[in-house]
């Protein structure tokens, strides 16, 4: 199964992208990234969001935190914006 961080991060967890999005994809993809989130945690603590997303230089801290990133920007893309 190919995933959306397939050839843009590393097995030690270094992003490796360099693909640009504008400040609107940006902007809606943060929307659908929060949503899913809240979806499959049901926590609405950003404290939880932000130490899971949190990166080193260019190293992720957690790294399913990329996964759900570029997931994210996929949708933007294949779907426009959040409603």
């Amino acid at each position: 199964m190919k995933r959306a961080s397939d050839g843009k991060i590393n097995a030690e967890g270094i992003i490796s992208s360099n693909e640009m999005i504008t400040e609107k994809e940006g902007y809606e993809a943060m929307l659908y990234m929060l949503k899913a989130y809240w979806e499959a945690t049901g926590s609405n603590d950003l404290t939880d969001i932000l130490s899971g997303g949190s990166i080193n230089g260019s190293k992720v801290i957690d790294t399913a935190y990329w996964e759900y990133w570029l997931e994210a920007i996929q949708k933007v893309r294949k779907e426009g914006p959040p409603l």
